[in-house]
């Protein structure tokens, strides 16, 4: 509950950070003209509420997550990156006129042994010291812009740290080209900004707002996390849902919680996919029972040679089987499936009947959870995005 109240709080009393809390027509007219561009349609309305919305995120990043603020992922690029690339593809959209700039092609500042025995083997947890970072800050590569070798390997994806540290001085020089063009452009791009009311620091803003969307809506819980991953900002709500609220949950989405309990089956096994294809045929046209005399085999679930369906819950020693059963339509019989043992198995089931699972069990517990936990955790985001408004003016 301490942590929970200090997420909380902090997003109700901490200052917000260099985030916008307003827009210029000029800014909205050069947003909606690239979003035109990527076929993204919004309307003048939606295009203010997105982009400030995205500001929020940014402010609320700077609060609860700053590690995001540098990169999203430390198998990727750095945001710095991504927002320079942003960069040029917006100020190329807006004045066509700086596809003019040229790329200066660079020397390498060194070779590819001297490159290699600079940064050495690379970290086996992919993580520098400080003390190599310190030395690396001291090996300058750029002049104009300053960049520094551990600038430029800290920028780059876990793949191309790795293709660096194995001295590949090609992708070395690419990178350096590509800073040193951001460079150029932006400062050709300047005076241009500043006759349309434009400046870089204000698109900056607005291109990492919207580099950091997807991810800060997943961190809140607006949006599905890759791979049902949970921040600790979410555990923390989930971890402060109370078992009365789960069990209110429980009461009013019973329905939710019923489940095939028993059914009525058969499950014949062959040595050929052709036999049990034909069986399957005939299983068709004659019905199980007939089809399974006519066949002269047993049915697996059963303990005689009696061939009749019987009765199986999800626990029946035949457990692959079984599995297969609960999860085909009842009085269609499935097609021919390999079995784990290198057989072919042909499974029909009918009458199925149903039961609840308690409301002190797992499965209860874990679904109530997962969907009260979006719930809080839409409320919240609409409580601190509506609080952002009210504290900073801004109007949507």
């Amino acid at each position: 509950m301490y942590y929970l109240a200090l997420l909380l709080a902090g997003c109700l009393s901490l200052p917000c950070w260099a985030s916008l809390t307003q827009l210029t027509k000029p800014e909205l007219a050069l947003m909606q003209s690239l979003y035109q561009q990527q076929d993204r349609a919004l309307s003048g309305t939606e295009l203010n509420k997105h982009l400030l919305e995205n500001q929020f995120l940014l402010a609320t990043a700077r609060q609860l997550n700053p590690e995001l603020l540098k990169r999203q992922s430390n198998v990727g690029f750095d945001n710095d990156y991504h927002v320079r690339r942003m960069m040029v593809t917006l100020l190329i959209h807006q004045f066509p006129a700086l596809k003019s700039v040229p790329k200066v092609q660079l020397e390498p500042p060194f070779d590819a042994a001297a490159l290699s025995g600079l940064l050495g083997s690379y970290p086996a947890d992919g993580d520098y010291q400080p003390e190599q970072l310190s030395h690396w800050a001291q090996i300058k590569l750029l002049d104009t812009p300053k960049v520094t070798l551990a600038q430029l390997l800290t920028s780059q994806s876990m793949q191309n740290r790795f293709r660096l540290h194995q001295g590949d001085i090609g992708l070395l020089t690419h990178q350096l080209i590509e800073w040193r063009y951001h460079a150029d452009l932006t400062a050709a791009a300047t005076p241009l900004l500043a006759q349309q009311g434009l400046t870089l620091t204000r698109l900056n803003a607005l291109a990492t707002g919207e580099l950091l969307r997807p991810p800060m809506l997943a961190y809140l819980g607006i949006k599905a996390q890759l791979h049902g991953e949970r921040s600790p900002y979410l555990e923390a709500l989930r971890a402060n849902i109370p078992g009365s609220e789960i069990q209110r949950y429980y009461q009013r989405h019973r329905d939710d919680f019923r489940y095939q309990s028993q059914l009525s089956a058969l499950a014949v096994t062959f040595d050929s996919m052709e036999e049990a294809k034909q069986f399957h045929k005939q299983l068709g046209k004659k019905g199980p029972l007939p089809a399974l005399k006519a066949a002269k085999r047993r049915n697996e679930f059963a303990t005689d040679e009696q061939a009749a369906l019987h009765a199986i819950t999800r626990e029946h020693t035949q457990r692959w089987l079984a599995q297969l059963a609960f999860s085909s339509k009842p009085g269609k019989a499935t097609s021919p499936v390999r079995t784990p043992q290198g057989r072919w198995a042909v499974v029909y089931a009918e009458q199925p009947q149903y039961a609840y699972y308690p409301q002190d069990s797992e499965t209860v517990r874990y679904r109530a959870l997962e969907s009260l936990t979006t719930q809080h955790a839409v409320a919240a985001y609409q409580k601190r995005f509506k609080h952002w408004q009210q504290q900073h003016g801004v109007k949507l």
